[in-house]
């Protein structure tokens, strides 16, 4: 039986009460980030604004709590190296390590696909390529958010069993990738392992899933999931 297939696009990122979860936008250009952070206001998010990796850090450690899904843009040329990624990276690693349930998404203006490897490496969400228009920043916006919260109502309600085998020493984001992982497999196994439909209720596009496939080395099941996304 499979589980019934959700829409995260009906209100993405909104809890029970139709709230949705806390944002950080991270962004040095003064007026993009006040004209990004005005529309995803209208949209109903609550935008935390920051323009470096301090501040940034001082104000999700004061307004975010530690165990809560939150969802970040982080854009990676930041100050005081706005020409390289190692400031925005710095600062993802950062906040992955301290909330575990934060999903990220990257912006990057500089060698896009390597620094957006070396994003997701170190434990991004997802990653856009500069300039980006509001659509599509909405869009990852929406399956990042759906994510994390998902994770949470999952092990809140015991549905998700996790099993961290992570030492401390390795930090939080071993950890969570490990429950990323087990959510994963856990979407797979109620879909039947059907490709297709387990994206449908991540939220997530067929190639972002197989990208997950591969990265936590999770095997297709041929027999189940053709070429084409079809049982």
């Amino acid at each position: 039986m499979t589980e019934p297939v959700h829409n995260p696009t009906a209100q993405a990122g909104a809890g029970p009460e139709g709230v949705r979860c806390p944002l950080l936008w991270v962004e040095d250009d003064p007026v993009l980030s006040d004209w990004v952070a005005q529309s995803l206001q209208d949209d109903g998010w609550p935008v935390l604004i920051a323009h470096d990796r301090p501040q940034a850090l001082q104000k999700q450690e004061r307004e975010v709590p530690k165990n809560i899904a939150c969802v970040a843009i982080l854009d990676m040329g930041l100050p005081p190296t706005p020409g390289r990624p190692d400031e925005g990276l710095r600062l993802l690693a950062e906040l992955v390590g301290q909330w575990p349930l934060l999903h990220a998404i990257v912006l990057t203006g500089q060698s896009e696909a390597a620094v957006g490897r070396q994003a997701v490496h170190a434990g991004a969400f997802d990653f856009l390529a500069k300039p980006v228009g509001m659509a599509a920043l909405r869009q990852a916006l929406q399956r990042a958010a759906w994510f994390a919260q998902r994770q949470q109502e999952l092990l809140a309600q015991g549905r998700l069993h996790l099993s961290v085998s992570a030492e401390l020493s390795e930090g939080v984001r071993e950890a969570s990738d490990q429950v990323a992982e087990q959510l994963i497999r856990h979407v797979l196994g109620c879909n039947g392992f059907n490709v297709t439909a387990a994206a449908r209720t991540l939220g997530l596009e067929r190639e972002q899933l197989y990208y997950h496939l591969k990265k936590f080395g999770i095997q297709r099941q041929a027999s189940t999931d053709t070429p084409d996304g079809t049982p």
